[in-house]
């Protein structure tokens, strides 16, 4: 199922996971308990100092790209080349509730993808909250020469 409502964010993910190094994308929403969960220690604490674009891109959140949220939890927004992206439209009821960016199914939120190599998916965490530690290992390990 083509939802045309990612069309822009899923354009604006495409060409940032085809750059040059590692890209981290997060998908979250500012009203969801787990995603607001992970955001102070994983996102203000494991990312920084890392070698990786970060792009947050918000759900089901009549597209409110939560940016004052991430700041409220003091997580860097647009560093390294990432973004805060919305994908626009509310909360559907189950079983309507599907979405696909960058041809991946986003299952549960927050979902965690980190890409390499043009594109290449290295790494997902498609549920729920990811650790720091977890979160620095796939960094690091996509940022490898394998």
């Amino acid at each position: 199922m083509t939802d045309d409502s990612t069309t822009a964010a899923d354009a604006a993910l495409r060409e940032t996971i085809q750059g040059e190094g590692v890209h981290v994308v997060h998908v979250w929403a500012p009203w969801c308990d787990n995603s607001l969960n992970e955001l102070a220690p994983v996102w203000a604490g494991a990312v920084p100092g890392r070698a990786a674009s970060v792009t947050h891109v918000a759900v089901w959140s009549d597209g409110d790209d939560g940016a004052d949220v991430l700041r409220e939890y003091d997580v860097e927004v647009g560093g390294r080349g990432g973004a805060v992206l919305a994908v626009p439209g509310p909360k559907p009821a189950p079983p309507e509730r599907r979405l696909t960016l960058l041809g991946l199914p986003v299952t549960w939120i927050p979902t965690t993808w980190v890409f390499n190599r043009g594109g290449l998916l290295a790494t997902a965490f498609n549920y729920g909250e990811v650790s720091a530690d977890a979160l620095a290992a796939a960094i690091d390990g996509a940022g490898r020469s394998w």
